[in-house]
């Protein structure tokens, strides 16, 4: 009799064993694949965090350096691995005649200084090292991108001091004494249309020698490309590829977490002399709340680890158990001539039938329990993204329904996450909720009812 004919015989003849055994294996296979499940789902959660939180290094030109960076090493660190973004920076000085100033030091000096901005050249002003930090937010309008050209974005006080507005006209020019530009250059003009406003969310010291150019509130955010257009008005003789970012370039990472890899994965390439250059890493908000990611990943790996034992040992050990019972039944089969690498194979097809329809079973199982993961994953997001919240320099956070889609568990757990660490780190949260668990955890409450505001 064939072995697998024989196999089926048994697994038929045994109906008790069979359906022990097919619901021990679903058990231990839907468990197994939750277990899967919520590891795979945890890791692309915790990869999407950590994108979402950013890192970014800065390469800038040191000073006994002999390489720059050009347009040239901007294009070749662009096809580095975990690089998403590149922003080149430079900055120059233009005059801009009767523009209202924070005063500074050339203040009723009747100097040019006393109406020279700082104007930065971004690809994209979004990137900024101000806008990343939250020490600058933008206020009204939009920010400079990459495709833009004689676009402006000024703060909030120039625009109040000039009556100045989004979509109004600023001049600027060049002219003798203005850092940067010679004589014959005198006379050059550009006019940015204002597309963007900022607001100063943090404050830098200054001195009564401070010069208007460097006060933080008389920066101009400009394009790149009119940046480009003045580089070669200054160095007609030099190409496109030879365009240099002043200020350097910045470099934001898929991952943050592999940012000294990145930065070891730069130095190595051979098209750049890097003792010519400083590399700077920014990873301060991973960093905050690298401890809660870590966190997220370790458990979900230690349960996957757990769970992946006690179930090939709980169905080993009962194989095993089976097995020998079946002992004297192994020595007929011997006897009639059945070799023992027949027996092993009829034992491994009976296990097979029956695991066959039961991983079956278990695959439809945990697709109909995929919501138990799905909030256990909402509730790992909400906690990443809280501490992602808190870390920044922000002093308000503003969190709309941060419960909404978690149990009841999951949410308690998250709003004791937000209330510990938000008075721990000294921070305002404003909480808009619908839960009354939720609000009872504000120090004030202010209820909506009826068109009535009451606060208690």
């Amino acid at each position: 009799m064939p072995t697998t004919k024989r196999a089926w015989l048994y697994v038929i003849r045994n109906p008790k064993r069979t359906v022990l055994l097919l619901i021990l294996l679903v058990a231990l296979m839907t468990i197994s694949l939750l277990g899967l499940a919520l590891y795979s789902a945890s890791g692309d959660a915790v990869k999407e965090l950590r994108s979402s939180i950013g890192g970014y290094f800065t390469i800038q030109q040191s000073a006994e350096g002999t390489q720059k960076t050009d347009e040239q090493l901007l294009e070749q660190v662009r096809m580095l691995d975990n690089v998403s973004k590149i922003n080149g920076v430079d900055t120059y000085y233009m005059y801009c005649d009767g523009l209202d100033l924070v005063p500074g030091s050339y203040s009723g000096t009747g100097l040019p200084g006393e109406y020279v901005p700082k104007f930065i050249g971004c690809t994209e002003s979004a990137l900024h090292e101000r806008f990343v930090a939250v020490s600058y937010q933008l206020a009204d309008g939009r920010h400079i991108t990459a495709e833009d050209k004689h676009k402006a974005m000024i703060s909030k006080e120039i625009a109040e001091l000039n009556g100045l507005s989004v979509g109004d006209t600023l001049h600027a020019s060049i002219v003798e004494g203005v850092a940067g530009w010679q004589p014959e250059h005198a006379g050059t003009q550009v006019d940015f249309e204002i597309v963007g406003i900022y607001l100063v969310t943090r404050s830098e010291p200054v001195s009564p020698s401070t010069p208007e150019s460097e006060l933080q509130e008389n920066v101009i955010f400009t394009d790149i490309n009119t940046a480009k257009e003045l580089y070669q008005l200054k160095f007609p003789d030099r190409t496109a590829e030879q365009y240099n970012y002043s200020s350097g370039l910045m470099l934001f990472l898929d991952d943050p977490a592999q940012m000294e890899q990145t930065v070891a994965d730069l130095k190595s390439q051979p098209y750049a002399e890097w003792d010519s250059f400083v590399l700077s890493e920014n990873n301060a908000r991973y960093q905050q709340t690298a401890g809660t990611i870590q966190k997220a990943e370790t458990i979900s790996f230690f349960l996957l680890i757990v769970i992946l034992l006690l179930s090939v040992g709980i169905l080993a050990l009962i194989l095993l158990m089976w097995t020998r019972e079946r002992m004297t039944e192994v020595g007929i089969l011997i006897s009639l001539g059945i070799s023992p690498k027949g027996i092993t194979g009829q034992i491994v097809l009976e296990n097979y039938y029956v695991a066959l329809p039961a991983f079956l079973i278990a695959a439809l199982l945990s697709l109909s329990l995929s919501g138990v993961i799905g909030n256990a994953i909402g509730g790992l997001q909400q906690r990443v993204a809280i501490a992602r919240a808190l870390a920044s320099a922000a002093p308000i956070i503003l969190a709309d329904e941060p419960t909404g889609n978690l149990d009841e568990d999951t949410a308690r757990d998250v709003t004791e996450l937000l209330v510990e660490r938000a008075r721990s780190l000294n921070k305002c949260v404003i909480i808009v909720s619908h839960s009354n668990e939720v609000a009872a955890a504000g120090d004030v409450i202010l209820r909506f009812s009826h068109g009535e505001i009451e606060v208690t």
